[in-house]
């Protein structure tokens, strides 16, 4: 499978997730500020369902803001991912998350990129 392809609209949610979780790692806490371009890079929107996955591509529930080594570490141990997410959100949530990511939902990227764009408009 190749690589997937960031957009307009990704960038708009990314932007949105990492706003809405205080531009701090949701999971080891580290802050990090938005106007420092390392911290932009540093600080990503991790999907717990993978951005492949159109129908919670963009579902706030499916994303958080971590850092790197934290998006890398759970990435690579998708157990302990799990884990994490039902500890924080609830299994009902996991449970949703789980079965809406495998559901059928149209591409609409333009509709996605307003969407994002105005809510982290009213974060602001």
């Amino acid at each position: 499978m190749g690589k997937i392809k960031i957009d307009a609209a990704d960038k708009a949610f990314s932007d949105y997730i990492r706003a809405r979780d205080g531009w701090k790692c949701s999971r080891c806490k580290r802050q990090y500020n938005p106007s420092i371009p390392e911290h932009r890079m540093a600080l990503h929107c991790s999907h717990f369902q993978g951005r492949g996955k159109e129908a919670t591509r963009f579902e706030e529930l499916n994303a958080d803001a971590l850092c790197y080594g934290c998006h890398k570490y759970l990435g690579s141990h998708p157990a302990e991912h799990y884990v994490w997410q039902v500890a924080r959100k609830g299994q009902e949530v996991v449970d949703k998350l789980v079965l809406q990511s495998n559901s059928y939902k149209k591409k609409d990227r333009k509709a996605e990129k307003l969407i994002w764009r105005a809510k982290l408009a009213e974060l602001q």
